[in-house]
């Protein structure tokens, strides 16, 4: 057993089983050569990790390491004549043993990408274009709606979808050219917003420049869509069902609750503040035992896409989510963040003559429904800065 425990944590033999090529075939071969007594300890180990494949991803980590301990116990019984083990100290040997396995980067040949896999069939790469907001249906019909808000809602018990309270479509598997479950793309652009209502009865308020790709009707155990830029859910709650939001780099899932995701390609960070109730966040890709991170009311967890690192801090939840009432809050913020910010939902561009002036730290309250010179007149006196208009939608703020 102790030869076996050895190969488990050595990468040189992890790399063997998973992704072997011409040098580390030829460094095994070599090695065998010259330890022909260890060719049987490697076939077992080799069996270990395979056995390992078929682990259920769904288990918890102290039920896989627990099986891992498992399969190591079984092996070094065969081994040792059927000798009689404690169960306290081979679970805590092997628990140990795993867990170094693990600590390599073993898990590293086993991360999987936790998207359901008809997401990554939808055109989802760079931003919303175009002025108006579309729906594309199953069918790859084009739904498109030039109003600034719109609305869409599958009413309680009913799998057909209405538009703005008028426009009746038909569900998916009434619609020639659909197949069964796949998924509608909600876009909306910059300077657009909209308001979903599922069939779970869950609501969405998405923000501008965003995307929303989800089915009529969820079926199985989960209930998941896929998001890319910003959005509020208001979550139903269904405990058999939990609620899952899918984004390029993580996923949150939540039984029934209030929460904002903003999850823009464009950003670095990705953030997700938590209203009420309890969300857990998971990185995409993440490996078996990569820990999730668990939010509590006015927690806000922040994921770097560069170092893949998350931290979690208070926050006053308003800053960010009172932009689905029309109203943009902040508090010691960057101003090139609040600018940024602006040029999505005005559908605008906003420069800076001095980039250092977008490092200023500034508080203050934005009234996103009046009209957009207004609001730069306001951003202008809460900064203290000069903002010039520069053609129809172009912006430049100056130094006083």
């Amino acid at each position: 057993m102790d030869k076996i425990g050895q190969f488990l944590e050595d990468k040189r033999f992890i790399d063997w089983v998973f992704h072997p090529d011409e040098g580390i075939e030829r460094y095994w071969e070599n090695y065998l050569r010259e330890h022909p007594e260890e060719k049987s300890n490697l076939r077992l180990a080799r069996k270990v990790v395979g056995k390992f494949r078929t682990i259920d991803s769904d288990l918890s980590e102290s039920q896989k390491i627990m099986l891992f301990s498992g399969i190591l116990k079984e092996i070094e019984r065969r081994q040792s004549g059927h000798r009689t083990i404690k169960l306290v100290a081979v679970v805590s040997r092997y628990a140990a043993v795993a867990l170094l396995f693990f600590s390599i980067g073993a898990l590293l040949f086993y991360k999987k990408d936790n998207r359901d896999q008809r997401f990554l069939s939808q055109e989802i790469s760079g931003q919303p274009s175009g002025q108006m907001t579309t729906l594309i249906r199953p069918n790859g019909q084009h739904i498109k709606l030039a109003e600034d808000k719109s609305t869409f809602a599958y009413p309680a018990g009913d799998k057909k979808l209405v538009i703005n309270d008028s426009i009746q479509v038909a569900s998916s598997e009434d619609t020639p050219g659909s197949k069964e479950n796949e998924m509608n793309q909600l876009i909306v652009p910059y300077g657009k917003t909209s308001e979903m209502l599922l069939s779970d009865g869950t609501k969405i308020y998405l923000n501008a420049g965003s995307r929303l790709i989800y089915p009529d009707v969820f079926e199985g155990k989960h209930r998941e869509v896929f998001l890319v830029g910003e959005a509020y859910f208001e979550v139903h709650k269904d405990a058999k069902h939990p609620f899952i939001v899918q984004t390029t780099d993580i996923n949150i899932e939540v039984l029934g609750t209030h929460f904002n995701v903003s999850a823009y390609p464009s950003d670095n960070v990705y953030e997700t503040t938590l209203a009420e109730g309890k969300v857990r966040i998971r990185q995409n890709n993440a490996g078996l035992f990569d820990k999730s991170i668990d939010l509590v009311p006015n927690q806000m967890a922040a994921y770097n896409r560069d170092n893949e690192e998350t931290k979690v801090r208070q926050v006053d939840v308003e800053n960010y989510i009172l932009w689905k009432d029309g109203m943009l809050k902040f508090a010691s913020s960057d101003f090139n963040r609040v600018t940024r910010k602006l040029e999505r939902f005005y559908n605008i561009r906003i420069s800076f003559q001095d980039p250092m002036v977008g490092m200023l730290k500034i508080s203050g309250k934005l009234m996103l429904t009046e009209k957009k010179n207004e609001v730069m007149d306001v951003l202008s006196q809460t900064a203290s800065v000069k903002i010039v208009q520069i053609g129809k939608d172009n912006y430049e703020i100056m130094k006083n």
